[in-house]
């Protein structure tokens, strides 16, 4: 599982900062492996830590990008849609998606989530609490919205997620079908 992590944040740093940030962030990680002051983290995380370091970014809104990146991503985007006709569905939906996520890579371990609505606000949390998959669903949630075509304001609370909704149909969706294309499943 580690390997599938690292790999996810390394693709996400090249195709966003490009290959010349991953090269340095890897040599440097190379050269202080040992006096890591986080031991046994993960080395996904290590990258990410130090690329916000070198972009002068803090590391919960690369973790909001990388979520955001991910949507983008086609496969794990058809996943996430089959969660819900709108957005409104879809984040109603979200205490599913660590039962579906398992489905699909049985390694992984990504905390209970907990869905209230009141009004236009969804309120998020998960459980156990957990600062970096918080920030990483953030940037899902960001991402869904606008593949959605959603406005909606995202906030934090401490470990609580608040969304308010206000508009399901503010911006064209990204299409999407139940369908695949036969190009598709040739791959």
């Amino acid at each position: 599982m580690d390997t599938l992590i690292n790999r996810t944040v390394e693709e996400f740093l090249r195709a966003t900062y490009g290959e010349g940030l991953v090269g340095t962030i890897t040599d440097e990680l190379a050269t202080t492996e040992e006096s890591d002051p986080v031991p046994g983290r993960v080395h996904g995380m290590r990258m990410l830590d130090r690329a916000a370091f070198r972009l002068v970014k803090p590391t919960v809104e690369m973790l909001e990008d990388l979520g955001a990146w991910m949507t983008r991503i086609e496969a794990i985007r058809r996943l996430l849609r089959f969660s819900g006709r709108d957005f409104t569905d879809f984040l109603l939906r979200l205490e599913e998606m660590p039962g579906r996520a398992h489905l699909v890579l049985p390694n992984l371990h990504l905390p209970a989530i907990q869905v209230e609505a009141i009004g236009h606000s969804i309120f998020l949390t998960m459980s156990p609490p957990d600062a970096a998959w918080r920030h990483l669903l953030i940037g899902i949630v960001r991402g869904m919205a606008d593949d959605y075509g959603a406005l909606c304001l995202i906030s934090t609370e401490g470990a609580l997620i608040r969304v308010d909704v206000w508009d399901t149909s503010f911006a064209q969706a990204r299409d999407f079908s139940l369908d695949v294309a036969p190009s598709e499943v040739a791959r």
